[in-house]
């Protein structure tokens, strides 16, 4: 079977769009103009803003625990820390990987590198039954539900797996703690972040904002009362406690969105096509798990690291961790809107603008990493003391946070172009740009220069912005080499293949053939 780009004489889409407005405009095409950019210039702004106040506010609920928490005390805030770490380790990531991993159809039918990022943009766009998106968000629900069972046992003994790390008692002690009540709204976290980018897809950017709108401020007011206040007073576990509450909040929050809002146009109930092909998708979804997880991975084990130097060095590395990941959600809200830009053009065959929103996606985080940058450096004396009052752990961050600010510029890069290779999905070349990047030049270096030149945190973070450095180097030339043409045509393609396996489920689709290069590429 072959396919043909689509094409059209509809005029280019208007310069505004809602929530409401499809991704790509149905014609496909725009001229490589000043005009063409200034509308992808637009459009990026406007809908790139709702998901970087999505993420940030997100990302308040990890900065809730730790203003909270670090007014307790230094080892309550490194146990907070290292408790955050195996949160993300052993389940964050690898439910956030589990989104960009391998769909298996059929067996050998169909074999590509997916992400539940580029299955659902490309869906939108390129199927004429859009409620192929909703069995893709149900097949990601029942495996990232499976995967909870074994993650929750690992939490459950999460104290002694830190004690057999050479973890402080105390430390392994609180940490131990801080991941059983947080178990309870792991389910919630999960299917919020799929259900988030099942509306993300249909260009609904700003439901999960809404959501998070009204968690967090609830989130940070339930954290200071469970911790604080009479009668409850629950000392450290109010944090994970409330966190966990927050969770479930933000969640019911969203579907009630659904059902009474908008975004139910790509759910067509429940159905049995969910249940097939989520064993391979287990199995196989290696490379995306490794896309999102060898720099999250490498970040978080920082925190591990940074135990072995010192607690007060532990409490400094969460500010600093903790910090930066907030201002990261500014570039990775960038690269989630350019993830389905991408994704929406090259499913209706429009190379040219899958290229164009790719370049203005990087432009904006380069502009935005100097902001960043900036802010690190002209508050570096005083910022840590909005985390703690304690004096050496506010010196150590306010020594190590002007690397923080460079590395800002070249991490939004990276973070910006692993969203672009989503939309591409281009998952199993990611994962291997990453694994070098990361773990054959960022933990070597940083390892080297933090425990054998003694350059302590200082060490640590230049390994990490050489890493992202790399990283970024690496990816934008491989957009630069790639023949997105030939993308656009592979997408759809792969479109035809997936509709026609949803409306023959169960059926002999023999008449694809598994060994066409535009399914095996």
């Amino acid at each position: 079977m072959t396919s043909k780009a689509t094409t059209s004489t509809t005029p280019s889409p208007p310069d505004s769009a809602n929530e409401h407005t499809p991704l790509v405009h149905p014609s496909g095409n725009l001229n490589n103009d000043i005009s063409s950019w200034e509308i992808e210039f637009k459009w990026l702004l406007k809908n790139c803003i709702p998901i970087i106040g999505t993420y940030m506010l997100q990302n308040s609920f990890q900065l809730a625990s730790v203003f909270t928490l670090g007014r307790l005390g230094t080892t309550e805030l490194a146990a907070a820390a290292l408790g955050s770490m195996f949160a993300a380790v052993s389940a964050w990531s690898i439910a956030h990987g589990m989104n960009t991993g391998k769909d298996i159809r059929n067996g050998a039918a169909i074999k590509h590198w997916r992400s539940l990022d580029t299955l659902c943009s490309q869906a939108w766009t390129g199927a004429s039954d859009k409620t192929l998106v909703g069995v893709h968000l149900q097949r990601a629900l029942v495996v990232q539900s499976i995967m909870l069972v074994p993650i929750g046992a690992v939490w459950w003994h999460g104290e002694y797996i830190l004690l057999a790390l050479n973890q402080e008692p105390d430390l392994a002690a609180y940490a131990g703690l801080f991941l059983r009540y947080l178990m309870i709204g792991a389910p919630a976290y999960i299917a919020f972040e799929a259900v988030k980018k099942y509306l993300q897809a249909q260009g609904i950017m700003q439901a999960s904002t809404y959501a998070l709108i009204v968690a967090s401020p609830i989130n940070l007011a339930l954290n200071y009362t469970l911790v604080y206040v009479e009668p409850f007073n629950l000392g450290f576990i109010g944090a994970p406690l409330a966190t966990s509450f927050s969770y479930w909040l933000m969640l019911v929050l969203l579907l009630l969105y659904i059902q009474f809002v908008d975004g139910r146009q790509a759910w067509g109930g429940w159905t049995k096509s969910c249940l097939s092909d989520w064993g391979p998708f287990i199995r196989l979804g290696l490379p995306g798990v490794i896309l999102v997880a060898v720099e999250w991975w490498t970040f978080e084990l920082s925190a591990l690291a940074a135990s072995y130097l010192s607690t007060v060095d532990l409490a400094a590395q969460s500010i600093l961790l903790t910090s930066t990941g907030a201002t990261f959600m500014i570039p990775f809200g960038i690269a989630v809107a350019a993830s389905n830009r991408v994704g929406n053009a090259l499913g209706q065959g429009c190379a040219t603008k899958a290229k164009r929103a790719a370049a203005m996606a990087l432009m904006f985080s380069v502009f935005f990493g100097i902001i960043n940058c900036l802010f690190f450096i002209t508050t570096r004396s005083w910022y840590g003391h909005l985390f703690t009052p304690e004096k050496e752990v506010v010196k150590r961050v306010s020594v190590v946070l002007p690397i923080c600010a460079v590395f800002q510029i070249v991490d939004g890069l990276s973070g910006v172009s692993s969203g672009i290779i989503r939309g591409l999905g281009k998952q199993k070349m990611g994962a291997y740009l990453s694994i070098f990047a990361f773990y054959a030049v960022a933990v070597p270096i940083g390892y080297f220069l933090t425990f054998k030149l003694n350059w302590a945190l200082e060490g640590l973070w230049t390994g990490f912005a050489i890493a992202v450095f790399l990283s970024a180097a690496l990816q934008i030339t491989y957009f630069c080499i790639l023949d997105w043409q030939v993308e656009a045509k592979k997408v759809h393609y792969r479109i035809q293949v997936a509709e026609r396996k949803l409306r023959h489920y169960g059926a002999d689709d023999s008449s694809f053939d598994s060994t066409d290069p535009l399914l095996n590429a």
